[in-house]
């Protein structure tokens, strides 16, 4: 029997996964009356709204300073300024539209050419950005499939000793990788495909910058929950989990993926509560930042549409 083109593979396991995940959050919430919402989101108080806005730009700005200290290595001394504005402007349209490497590698390249980053650099400043997140993320949420109680793999309907292998597994894979880093030297292939490894000082700065955006993350969306929330750490397990799906469900920012795992997940929260934490995440961690940085970045190539002796776009901070 044929295979199916690896392009519809593509197409349809995501679009399954947001399906079932339309299911489960139709399931959890048709019944929730929107004024029920409207009330707790409005219960949040204007510190919350703050910090949360607080938390989320600085979460972008230590994403910028992690690149700065990627192209420094690379010898080129991008201006601060210029560096992570161009880091901001990637991570908010790659975390909006979905497929982080394509979008932000090419929100990259535009905005440091003129800065002399070739596209070779750009690109291993993207693919070092994903690693960082992707350590953190594999080592948290790891740590969450390891640590979780039965009652979670039960709602997730799934066996328990499978997932905690897999939570070894992911945790066991950021350790491997600092291995890596200050052993292996010149170029490794793996998979097809020639690969430097950065130094062991530089693995361990991603794998503390990825610890650090994931848990400012689970921080915000704690601190944006109505009502009495649930201890940090029972959240956290249930965030990071429910993150992991929404990254790897292949669906643009996890969109109802990220949710239906979250309303499983976390059974004893009020769902009025918890749907109105999931807007305002979804407010601060997407929509903020994307409102930052668009309106400067389509001034710029409006800009360099009609003057198309540009290299990049001037777009700057705002």
């Amino acid at each position: 029997m044929a295979k199916p083109p690896k392009a519809l593979v593509n197409i349809l396991i995501p679009a399954l996964l947001l399906s079932a995940a339309a299911w489960v959050l139709w399931r959890e919430l048709h019944e929730l009356p929107p004024a029920r919402i409207a009330a707790a989101a409005a219960s949040l108080t204007p510190a919350r709204l703050v910090a949360a806005a607080v938390l989320s730009l600085a979460g972008y700005g230590l994403l910028g300073v992690n690149e700065q200290i990627a192209l420094r290595w690379l010898g080129s001394k991008v201006s601060w300024g210029r560096g992570i504005w161009t880091s901001f402007v990637a991570h908010a349209l790659a975390n909006s539209l979905g497929m982080a490497a394509l979008v932000g590698g090419a929100v990259r390249v535009g905005m440091l050419a003129r800065e002399g980053v070739s596209v070779a650099q750009s690109a291993v400043v993207t693919v070092y950005a994903a690693v960082s997140f992707g350590l953190g993320l594999a080592a948290l949420a790891g740590l969450s499939f390891l640590v979780a109680p039965p009652e979670a793999f039960a709602v997730l309907h799934a066996p328990a000793g499978p997932l905690r292998l897999l939570g070894g597994l992911l945790v066991a894979g950021p350790f491997a990788y600092l291995a890596a880093c200050a052993l292996v030297r010149g170029r490794l292939v793996l998979f097809g495909h020639e690969l430097s490894l950065p130094p062991l000082w530089l693995g361990l700065t991603q794998f503390g910058f990825g610890l650090t955006d994931v848990i400012l993350a689970a921080v915000l969306m704690w601190l944006v929950l109505p009502g009495e929330p649930p201890p940090l750490a029972n959240f956290a397990g249930a965030y990071l989990t429910a993150m992991a799906a929404g990254l790897f469900s292949g669906v643009p920012g996890g969109l109802g993926v990220f949710e239906g795992a979250l309303v499983a997940l976390l059974p004893q929260v009020d769902r009025a509560n918890l749907t109105a934490a999931m807007l305002a995440y979804r407010i601060f961690f997407y929509l903020l930042p994307l409102a930052i940085a668009a309106p400067p970045l389509a001034a710029g190539l409006f800009r360099r549409g009609r003057n198309p002796a540009k290299l990049a776009p001037t777009e700057d901070p705002p």
